[in-house]
Parts: structure tokens; C-alpha cells; sequence
């Protein structure tokens, strides 16, 4: 008996994908980071919650809008955006589905950081940030 094609092809990918599995303290850090800034940025401690940003997220809000990031994510107005819903990890770098808004995350020495916030998808197009590194 031979061995159907799409299954030869799908078994060994099947046994790849498994050893990619992200262990759930990852999945767990990521979501609580997200959550974390989400927290500051909803009490309005602009100040506390740029310190969960990206190293480059936090210099772009400096410059534009500026004069610092905690004004410059005042000027922002991200939505409030609620419960974390999912969250992705990629390697480094995280997706996290909140009610209302996306969040990337990027994984530093000193844990995971928001790089980007504010974000709807487009249609066949990158994700539109409000808040986002250079």
C-alpha cells in the first residue's frame, strides 16, 4: 500500500510545527506586558506607561508629536482598549488582540515592550498604527 502524497507532505510538517510551540510563561509575559501598559495608559500615567514601550516607540513619540513621549502618548488618544482577547508570539516579536485595538510587542533583555499600539488592520495592507517606533 502506498503512501498518499498530501499525507507524506503534511505528516513530517505536522511533527516541524510541533516543535514550535511557544510555552504558555511566553504567551503569559506577553499578555501581561500588553496588559501592563494597557492598565497605565488607562489610568492616564503617560509617564508610566511609556516605560512599557519600545526603546525607539518612546524616542518617536519624543520627536513627533514630542516634546516627550508621555505628551507625545497623551496626543495619540489610543482607544481604550480593553481585555487582552489573543496573543500571538513570533520569535521575538508578539501580536496581542485586545477588544478594541492590536498591540505588537518586541522581546527586550528587560522583557517584553509595546513597539506598536493603536493598530487596525487594512486589507492586504500592514496594520495602521496610531503609536508606533521609527
Amino acid at each position: 500500500m502506498r503512501a498518499h502524497p498530501l499525507v507524506a507532505l503534511l505528516v513530517p510538517t505536522a511533527l516541524a510545527l510541533v516543535g514550535c510551540a511557544v510555552p504558555p510563561e511566553e504567551i503569559r509575559a506577553v499578555s501581561e506586558a500588553a496588559a501592563a501598559f494597557t492598565a497605565r495608559d488607562r489610568a492616564d500615567d503617560t509617564a508610566a506607561a511609556c516605560r512599557h514601550l519600545a526603546p525607539e516607540t518612546r524616542e518617536e513619540l519624543a520627536r513627533d508629536p514630542g516634546p516627550t513621549c508621555a505628551a507625545g502618548l497623551a496626543e495619540a488618544d489610543l482607544p481604550d482598549a480593553g481585555d487582552v482577547r489573543s496573543t500571538d508570539v513570533y520569535g521575538r516579536h508578539a501580536r496581542v488582540e485586545l477588544d478594541q485595538d492590536t498591540y505588537f510587542l518586541t522581546s527586550f533583555a528587560d522583557g517584553w515592550k509595546v513597539s506598536a499600539a493603536g493598530c487596525t488592520p487594512r486589507y492586504r495592507k500592514p496594520y495602521r498604527c496610531l503609536v508606533k517606533g521609527g
